[in-house]
């Protein structure tokens, strides 16, 4: 199994919230923070971000699906109950879910590392 840190996340996936089943939207440099409080660099991370009517969903590689609490140094990810629960079997990173090609409003996982085509089908 790879290290998780290799494999680097597409920026074109199409990622369905774990809360409300909506799209959610790639940024770049989602989630700051300075790595030293007296720091006048950013540190930034990139992850999927739900956002309708607030939600606070995100999704990576690293972590999956989670959430952010600001605390005054760094940010502190909360990962969302019962979702993280497949991972690609080439990458060792946490798959994302979309809805199914059938129709079906089911949902399929997929790999969220670039050129992947891993997909765990429901």
């Amino acid at each position: 199994m790879k290290d998780t840190l290799v494999a680097a996340m597409s920026d074109s996936l199409d990622p369905t919230c774990c809360r409300d089943g909506h799209q959610m939207k790639f940024e770049k440099h989602g989630i700051t923070w300075k790595a030293m409080p007296d720091d006048h660099e950013l540190q930034a991370a990139s992850s999927y971000h739900c956002n309708y009517n607030g939600c606070s969903v995100r999704y990576d590689l690293e972590r999956g699906y989670f959430t952010v609490v600001n605390t005054p140094e760094h940010p502190f990810f909360v990962e969302e109950p019962g979702v993280n629960l497949l991972m690609c079997p080439k990458h060792g990173t946490w798959l994302y879910r979309k809805e199914s090609e059938n129709g079906d409003d089911r949902y399929d996982w997929h790999c969220g590392a670039e050129d992947c085509d891993y997909v765990h089908k429901r």
